[in-house]
Parts: structure tokens; sequence; C-alpha cells
């Protein structure tokens, strides 16, 4: 993925912002990534089959980088789109849901509006950040690295195409384009934590506070819904790995469907693209990973 961006900012040097940065930042990273996997996974092989137990510094970062690369590469792509403004894809995204059910599913959904609903979906949908570590801690702190190994590979597989495809369908939301930015607050509101959740999301979305065209800074993330796609492959791979939070993930992944369009995050083609890249990254998985160490 760090070689894609890096194509994409020399190919588009001119019209990039920072790309003189983000270039060398990134080839640093490409060569540091291979060596430390290289140098651990080495140590690994010689060290016999079974992984051993101990902390040390190299074996955290080999399996914990990630993390921040993700946010990281999230923020690049969100540069690139908002230098080179392509055009946004929520007039088509629209006129495919009304052609689906024949009227605006986040629209509908305003008649259901509730306190308690928007706040307990409002929390579903935040619980999206920690989602990954918890279900890599729990592998990683018992030991089972294979399996840690294929859930990795299969979130940050399913993260890395999202953002190309971000690049070729940028779009805002229906927030943006279906609703008022700016009334969600009084036409969604909550009860205690909605508000500070809306304003972390904000920031995280690269929204300052209190601009009067939020629609320009957003990162035009919305084709496909990461939100939905991270939340059925953590199902799945709960499921695959034998573990008892499926029964917490399965009804999980339908409510964060749900808030998604309640929000008014994302359009149900939003849903519909991100269960296609589920599909795509699952069957890539388990082709690299068949002759691999089992993971299940």
């Amino acid at each position: 993925m760090l070689l894609i961006l890096t194509l994409i900012l020399i190919y588009h040097n001119s019209n990039v912002r920072y790309w003189y940065v983000f270039i060398p930042v990134n080839i640093i990273l490409i060569f540091s990534i291979y060596k430390i996997v290289n140098i651990y996974e080495a140590k690994v092989i010689s060290s016999g089959p079974v992984e051993g137990k101990n902390f040390s510094l190299l074996k955290l970062i080999r399996y914990w980088y990630g993390v921040a690369a993700i946010v990281y590469i999230f923020k690049q792509v969100y540069v690139i789109i908002n230098s080179l403004k392509p055009a946004d894809w929520d007039l088509l995204f629209i006129k495919m849901d009304f052609i689906l059910f024949g009227l605006n599913p986040t629209q509908w959904t305003f008649r259901f509006e509730n306190p308690l609903l928007t706040e307990f979906l409002q929390i579903v949908y935040v619980y999206y950040y920690p989602m990954i570590i918890v279900i890599g801690l729990q592998l990683y702190l018992r030991h089972r690295y294979a399996e840690y190994k294929y859930t990795i590979f299969i979130v940050f597989f399913s993260f890395y195409l999202s953002y190309i495809l971000y690049l070729f369908f940028p779009a805002n939301g229906p927030r943006f384009h279906l609703h008022d930015f700016f009334a969600i607050s009084r036409e969604l509101p909550g009860l205690f934590l909605t508000e500070h959740i809306r304003s972390f999301l904000n920031f995280g979305e690269s929204i300052p506070p209190g601009v009067s065209n939020p629609q320009d800074y957003v990162q035009r993330d919305a084709m496909p819904s990461l939100h939905t796609i991270t939340a059925f492959l953590i199902m799945y791979i709960s499921w695959r790995v034998r573990s008892k939070s499926f029964y917490f993930y399965l009804p999980y992944f339908f409510c964060m469907a749900a808030a998604t369009i309640y929000l008014r995050y994302h359009y149900f083609v939003d849903i519909l693209g991100g269960l296609v890249v589920c599909a795509f990254t699952i069957l890539l998985a388990n082709y690299i990973f068949r002759n691999r160490t089992s993971v299940s």
C-alpha cells in the first residue's frame, strides 16, 4: 500500500500537498517494515516451530506496527484526495439507493428517532476503533500467532483495498447531501455520550470544529463502509478461531449496519460495497494461508 501511494505521489507530485514529505517517509517505512518482519521471522525459524512467549521490543513492533501504519496511510489518502479534488459520487449513490428502495434509507429511519436508540447506535459505531485491537489482543496474549497473522492480514487488506476504492469513488455520505450536517444534533439527539462521540468522529474525519463548510474537509470515505466491513470481518474471524466473542459480534454486526444508516454516515450501497470487499478479502486470505500454519 505504501508503494502504491508513493507511485501516485510521484505521478501527481505537482498537485498533492506535502508529496516531498510523504515519498521519503514511505520509502523509509517500506524498508523498515521489510527488515523488521524478516529479522523477527528469521529468529522464529531458528528458535524452532513454536514462537517463544517471552516479551521483546522487536516482537512487539513486528506484530503491532500496523496500528500506526493504518492511521498514517489513512491520513495520507485523505491528503491525496483533498489535493486532487476528484468529483464526488454521492449523487449516484443516492440514486442507487432510491432505485433499490424507492426512498432514501437515512430519511426513512428518521421515523424511529429516539435519544436512547441514538446513544446506543453511536456507541456501537465508535466501537469500530478499538475493535481491531481487542480481537488482536485476544489472540496475541494467548500466543495464537498464526491466527493473529491471519486476522491482521484480513483486516488490514480490507482497509487498504477500501482506501484504494476511496480514491476512485470519493463520497461524503448522506449527512452532507441528504441532511443538514448542522441539524444532526437537534434531529438525532442522544443522552450523555453522543455529542462527545460525534466530536471525536468529526476530528478523526479531519473536520475542524466551527467551520461553516465541513463537506470541504471531510475524508470522503463513504464507499465502501469500513465500519460495516470491519464488523463483518471481526464476526467472521471470531467464528473462524472458535472464539466465544462470536456471540457478541454476530448481533453487533447487524447493529453496526443499522447504525451506519440511522446515524446518516453511509448510504445502503456503501454497505453492499463493503460486503463485496469482505467476500473478496476472505477468499484471498484463505487462498494465501491455505498452505501455512493452521488458523482454524
